[in-house]
């Protein structure tokens, strides 16, 4: 199924907003079943010629109302686009050592999970678990992991995908993939499950935690208390439709408030987003505007927390580390560093094993993907709702009148949205 086809049968499909493609709930599986637990990942290609056909999956867009027409503008514009780009993100994935690491990384998340299962004693006695690494842009290739899954014997699926935040770019395409697949016949329907989110998850937020401890830490002592903590997100394509109703920004928020409630707001905090739209290597005004503002105001030490990926990725190793870095220090600041991924961080893995668990064992139940109702980037400010300081087209807003308000800068899933907090005047 090529991505203009995936494309067009994603179309005006509401469930790429909410990931009801496949129930949440536990499947029933006992002695002699095969837990197949697919691990949905960015992934990267490992080699120059991955590069186009990588980019161009990346920048087809999913979902929308879309003629024939309008689909094939897309179909061009994308594979345009992704000419333009492939040779520029050669050269920049050569800078952070390839694709191959990037995947590995995943792998061995995938391994570890593994283990964690298999010795898990509340997994009924008999059932076998076996972990698959998938990509919604083609590498890793769900074909492959379909293939191998089928002559491993899988007879289960759960379907856990390695974004934190449920997006219909990310998670939502994947979802979509999958299920488009199973029809056209090219993946075997079984039993499946999926897990929409874990946004707030106790043990991912606390391993979060531990990164942002150990990278405050690599700050001279004295300018430790000074730190600010600057949240990226890498962003999804939304457009200012009222027909958007991808939660990506407002669970983005989630994490972002549950850490900084975790740490009692020991630090001045923002959030912003890094691309100014699509899949490239340029960073978004926002984040250079950021920088600047931090110096006039003599911040000179920033952590860069990315809080949407889960390993190093090619968004986090050059965009933060060496296109943002170059950025901030022609701003001003003296002292910049970017906190390490997650990576095989024994919480965040333990937090995945509960999820999974929880996906196989009849006796449980997950929850609902979160509520996003309660827009928490209104209390950073000290602001009630009336003030109209959400989302303009945030489509979670518990009163509609709302969304004529709320500034027009501060866009559903855009990049000119920011959020800080003085940790001193939360005290009052």
């Amino acid at each position: 199924m090529s991505p203009r086809d995936l494309s067009n049968a994603m179309a005006n499909d509401d469930r790429l907003f909410n990931g009801r493609f496949f129930s949440s709930n536990p499947i029933d599986i006992g002695s002699g079943d095969c837990v197949g637990v697919v691990l949905l990942v960015p992934g990267a290609p490992e080699s120059q010629e991955d590069v186009y056909p990588y980019l161009y999956r990346r920048l087809m867009q999913p979902g929308g109302k879309k003629s024939g027409l309008r689909s094939w503008l897309s179909h061009l514009k994308s594979r345009f686009s992704a000419r333009l780009l492939t040779r520029e993100v050669i050269k920049d994935y050569r800078e952070i050592g390839g694709g191959a690491s990037i995947n590995r990384l995943n792998r061995e998340q995938a391994l570890d999970l593994g283990r964690r299962l298999k010795s898990s004693v509340i997994i009924p006695e008999g059932v076998h678990i076996k972990t698959y690494l998938v990509s919604p842009f083609g590498s890793p290739s769900m074909l492959d992991a379909a293939e191998k899954m089928k002559q491993e014997g899988v007879t289960h699926v759960v379907l856990l995908p390695l974004f934190p935040q449920y997006g219909i770019e990310t998670t939502g395409r994947a979802l979509a993939h999958w299920e488009a697949l199973i029809k056209n016949h090219e993946i075997a329907a079984r039993p499946t499950t999926a897990i929409w989110e874990f946004a707030s998850n106790d043990k991912y937020v606390e391993a979060l935690n531990e990164r942002i401890d150990q990278g405050l830490q690599r700050f001279p002592r004295k300018a430790r208390p000074d730190v600010t903590i600057l949240f990226a997100a890498h962003g999804t394509f939304v457009g200012d439709s009222k027909d958007n109703k991808d939660p990506y920004c407002c669970l983005v928020h989630h994490t972002v408030d549950r850490l900084m409630q975790k740490r009692k707001h020991d630090h001045a905090f923002k959030l912003s987003f890094v691309r100014d739209g699509g899949w490239g290597t340029s960073i978004s005004i926002d984040l250079k505007n950021q920088f600047s503002d931090l110096a006039r105001a003599g911040k000179r030490a920033v952590l860069v927390v990315p809080v949407d990926y889960v390993t190093e990725q090619f968004d986090t190793a050059y965009m933060l580390d060496v296109k943002a870095r170059t950025e901030a220090e022609a701003s001003g600041i003296a002292y910049y560093h970017v906190a390490a991924g997650l990576n095989c961080h024994p919480l965040f893995i333990e937090g995945l094993t509960d999820l999974v668990v929880e996906s196989i064992v009849p006796s449980s139940k997950k929850p609902e993907m979160l509520c996003v109702e309660a827009c928490p980037r209104t209390g950073w400010h000290g602001k009630d709702e009336s003030e109209g300081d959400k989302c303009s087209v945030c489509p979670f807003l518990s009163n509609p009148k709302e969304n004529k308000t709320a500034r027009p800068s501060q866009r559903h899933g855009s990049l000119s949205t920011a959020s800080t907090r003085d940790p001193v005047s939360r005290k009052s």
